[in-house]
C-alpha cells in the first residue's frame, strides 16, 4: 500500500512540476524583455538537457531586465526552486521515492509558489519602469 501511495504522490508532484514550468515560462515571457525557454513537455520524451540549459540561461538574462532588484531575486529564486523540484524528481526515479525526497519536491514547489506570489502581487512603481 505504501508503494502505491508513494507512486501516486510522485505522479502528482511530477504533474505539478510540469505545470509550474509552464507557468514560469509564461511569467518569463511577460518580462519587459521577454525571455523564452524551450518547451518542457516536448523535451520530456527526448532529452530535457536543452530545456534545463535554456532555463539556466534565463537566470543569467534576468540581471539585464529593467525590473527592481527585488523582482530579479524573486524570478531567480523561482527558477532555482523549480530546478530543486525537478532534480529531486529525477533522483526519485533513480533512487526511489523515499518520503523525504518527495517532501523536498513538495517544499520546493511551495517555495516556487511563494516567489510567484511576490512576482504577481508587487506592483512596480514609476521608478521601476
Amino acid at each position: 500500500m505504501a508503494d502505491h501511495d508513494s507512486r501516486e504522490r510522485f505522479l502528482a508532484l511530477a504533474e505539478a512540476t510540469v505545470g509550474a514550468f509552464a507557468y514560469m515560462a509564461a511569467l518569463l515571457e511577460e518580462l519587459p524583455v521577454p525571455v523564452v525557454v524551450p518547451d518542457l513537455v516536448l523535451a520530456v520524451d527526448n532529452e530535457p538537457t536543452e530545456v534545463l540549459v535554456g532555463l539556466n540561461r534565463a537566470r543569467t538574462l534576468l540581471e539585464d531586465e529593467p525590473i527592481s532588484d527585488r523582482h530579479k531575486r524573486a524570478y531567480e529564486h523561482m527558477v532555482l526552486d523549480w530546478f530543486a523540484a525537478y532534480e529531486t524528481l529525477a533522483l526519485v526515479k533513480l533512487a526511489g521515492p523515499a518520503p523525504w525526497r518527495l517532501d523536498v519536491v513538495e517544499f520546493a514547489l511551495q517555495r516556487f509558489m511563494t516567489w510567484v506570489e511576490v512576482i504577481e502581487d508587487d506592483e512596480p512603481d514609476d521608478s521601476q519602469s
